[in-house]
């Protein structure tokens, strides 16, 4: 089943990534829905390597209710009218590199202020609202889940850090 549908004299892929995925995504990318890709950004890259024409046995995706659009992009040798079709694999890359983007900035925007502000839920709140993500308690706890397995890595990582430094110390 392809992912593309001409309409307005762009072609489109639909991605199905959860609702706080999506929004954050339409404002990493400039606000707009359907979202037009930054030129050079990950995305972008992922779609100009794997974008292929659409085979004949392909029919395009009717189901695009509460999926997310993305203007397939003008690439100089894949113009978006023969190559419209990115194959399944390929999507759920382009899906996965959108989450491991969120979790990042996630991460990168939280960690910093967890030793001087213990409740979560502000943290959390604070990140939804700079990056125009619906305040809703699906989202939060969606996005809480996410933040909550990124901070146990890393204290695990941590941990086992301490621990190598002080085996190593007591070995000399």
């Amino acid at each position: 089943m392809a992912h593309t549908e001409k309409t307005d004299n762009n072609f489109y892929i639909y991605l199905d990534i959860d609702p706080y995925l999506a929004q954050w995504f339409i404002n990493e990318q400039g606000g707009n829905n359907p979202v037009q890709l930054k030129r050079g950004c990950m995305e972008s890259n992922i779609l100009e390597q794997f974008l292929k024409a659409t085979p004949n046995d392909i029919l395009p995706d009717i189901d695009r209710e509460n999926k997310l659009p993305i203007i397939i992009p003008e690439f100089r040798h894949k113009p978006p009218i023969s190559y419209n079709y990115l194959p399944p694999k390929a999507m759920q890359m382009l899906i996965n590199c959108i989450r491991n983007r969120f979790d990042l900035e996630l991460w990168n925007s939280l960690h910093k202020f967890t030793t001087i502000f213990r409740r979560q839920d502000e943290l959390i709140y604070a990140f939804m609202e700079k990056h125009n993500i619906e305040i809703n308690d699906t989202n939060w706890n969606a996005i809480a889940k996410r933040y909550r397995r990124k901070r146990d890595l890393y204290h695990t990582y941590e941990r086992i850090k301490r621990y190598k430094k002080k085996k190593k110390e007591s070995k000399e």
